[in-house]
């Protein structure tokens, strides 16, 4: 419940209302409201993630007034921040009062299609187009849709006073979504100054701390958050995510547990992070159980990279099981993951050893390709060559290892993996040239035993002989 007396004029009169809304409901007391306080109460709920009860107070207002404005821009935001834009297009095309806050919104969605210069020729209907109070609500609009530069290009026309609340907001939410924690700290802290018992601006501060990997620190100010509101949601999602970084399972489960139970995430998003945890922990049944229990509620989760990680687990538990009962299941999980988040590597990697293992080689490369493209990191490149090399596609392993060396040729233990997988792949010469660039050269006569060995071994055992080398990167040192 808020704190009220630890908060400030309107966020002080904002929790007063949600409570006798809640009261009333919970009484079930049939009560009048004013349009515009429910729309009040819809985006506070919004705001903090509680999701089903921002439904719910804008259904209960259209009830008592139809066709009403506020709670339709509500209603249409609402959609966009589930992910749900024909949706959120219906509900604005059921306005008919021309005002600012509409015409903002009808920019929003056409920015959300992609349409950037329609969004602002519908903002150049704006009455009185570059008032403060439009420049702050189209700051915000632009900053919702992820697009910086239009708001901070929308805050030059304005002469701002560099201590406004309103223009720390903004500043304070822009840095940050930008990933500039530090500079947004800045900020928060003015507004902490001024108003030291806002939860949202400490909140603010704990996204700091978390993109800092400052992960005790971002628990602080999520504590200092809870003082003004212990039912705010989002805290206990950030606590928890900080547990989990700092090895505290047992306290990270305890935060996602009253997170659940304030409405910020679904039974669904606790049970995949349940299965995540039993996966680090290398229990595999107990980990499928959990995205099983978690894929059965799967339509709560509207977040797609979620339910993604849900069905890569899956795949990754099937796969360490090794259950013949399911086999080629785990390929169908990393296509779904894949299908729903592109940008999942865990399926990638483990799709394209499965097509491997099915024979199916150009699409296994094809996996490792695609996902290489995406994040052409240096630790995505080293899982493609270690996967690669469980495949026993050796030469796509060395390719890896090549790009990797292009990219970051001080990667820890790089050339004692090429000249083993070079061993690997019969190519003996790049072999003994790779070995002198590394931390500890196998002697030449080693390499070339090594290399008969592999070559004479039966099919299928070949690899085992020094596959724990890739594995442990460990080598055969000098005498």
């Amino acid at each position: 419940m808020s704190n009220k007396n630890l908060l400030s004029g309107k966020d002080k009169a904002l929790a007063e209302l949600v409570e006798r809304y809640e009261t009333s409901r919970d009484q079930h007391i049939s009560i009048y409201m004013d349009a515009e306080d429910l729309a009040d109460i819809a985006e506070w709920y919004d705001r903090n993630s509680k999701f089903d009860n921002a439904a719910e107070v804008i259904a209960y207002g259209l009830e008592l007034h139809p066709g009403n404005t506020s709670l339709l821009v509500e209603r249409s935001y609402l959609h966009l921040d589930l992910y749900e834009l024909e949706d959120a297009k219906q509900a604005a095309a059921e306005i008919t009062e021309e005002r600012p806050d509409v015409t903002i919104l009808r920019a929003r969605l056409l920015v959300e299609e992609g349409r950037m210069q329609d969004a602002e020729l519908q903002l150049d209907t704006l009455e009185d187009k570059y008032s403060k109070e439009n420049i702050i609500d189209v700051a915000y609009m632009y900053l919702g849709a992820y697009q910086y530069d239009q708001a901070t290009e929308w805050l030059s026309h304005w002469r701002w006073d560099k201590e406004d609340t309103e223009y720390c907001c903004i500043m304070a939410d822009s840095l940050l979504d930008r990933k500039n924690y530090s500079e947004a700290q800045i900020y928060y802290n003015k507004l902490i100054d001024n108003n030291p018992y806002h939860p949202q601006y400490w909140m603010g501060v704990a996204r700091c701390h978390l993109g800092l990997l400052e992960y005790g620190k971002a628990i602080d100010a999520c504590d200092y958050a809870l003082l003004a509101n212990d039912e705010l949601g989002e805290a206990y999602v950030i606590k928890g995510y900080c547990f989990l970084e700092l090895g505290n399972d047992k306290e990270a489960v305890k935060c996602y547990e009253e997170a659940v139970k304030y409405n910020s995430i679904s039974p669904a998003y606790l049970y995949s992070i349940m299965g995540q945890i039993q996966i680090d922990k290398q229990e595999w049944e107990k980990a499928y159980q959990q995205f099983e229990l978690a894929l059965q509620q799967e339509e709560e989760l509207k977040d797609p990279i979620t339910r993604s990680s849900i069905y890569s687990g899956m795949a990754i538990c099937l796969q360490k099981l090794d259950k013949e009962t399911y086999e080629g299941q785990a390929l169908d999980f990393c296509l779904k993951a894949i299908n729903l988040d592109n940008f999942n590597i865990d399926a990638h990697l483990l799709g394209g050893l499965l097509y491997a293992q099915y024979g199916e080689k150009e699409r296994a490369i094809g996996l490792w390709e695609e996902i290489g493209n995406y994040d052409n990191t240096a630790s995505t490149w080293s899982d493609v060559a270690a996967y690669s090399s469980k495949a026993d596609l050796f030469d796509y392993a060395i390719q890896a290892l090549e790009h990797l060396k292009e990219g970051k040729p001080d990667y820890p233990d790089l050339y004692q993996r090429l000249t083993l997988t070079c061993i690997l792949g019969g190519k003996l010469e790049k072999a003994q040239y790779y070995n002198q660039y590394s931390w500890s050269p196998m002697e030449r006569k080693y390499i070339e035993e090594l290399y008969k060995d592999i070559a004479e071994a039966p099919d299928g055992q070949s690899a085992q002989i020094i596959k724990k080398y890739l594995t442990e990167t460990s080598v055969h040192k000098k005498a």
